[in-house]
């Protein structure tokens, strides 16, 4: 997971960070899991389930609405 903050009411084209959590699945490759947006993708390695979430996005970019209209947004990584 990636934790950075993000600028309030971004426009629709500027780019926002996500936290994505990565998930071995085996025998089927990786899933890149990003809980924030309810998005999922697998891929067969990392970097490609990663690819195949940032492609869900960009076909489907108003799953990114509710994030890029917060006033105050921080994602923080937490050790529990």
């Amino acid at each position: 997971m990636v934790g950075v903050d993000a600028t309030p009411h971004l426009s629709a084209s500027a780019p926002v960070t996500i936290a994505v959590t990565l998930i071995e699945a085996p025998g089927r490759g990786w899933v890149a899991d990003a809980v924030e947006i309810g998005a999922v993708a697998q891929g067969s390695t990392q970097a490609e389930a990663i690819s195949n979430l940032r492609e869900l996005i960009r076909t489907y970019p108003e799953v990114l609405d509710d994030i890029r209209a917060e006033s105050a947004r921080r994602v923080e990584l937490v050790t529990v």
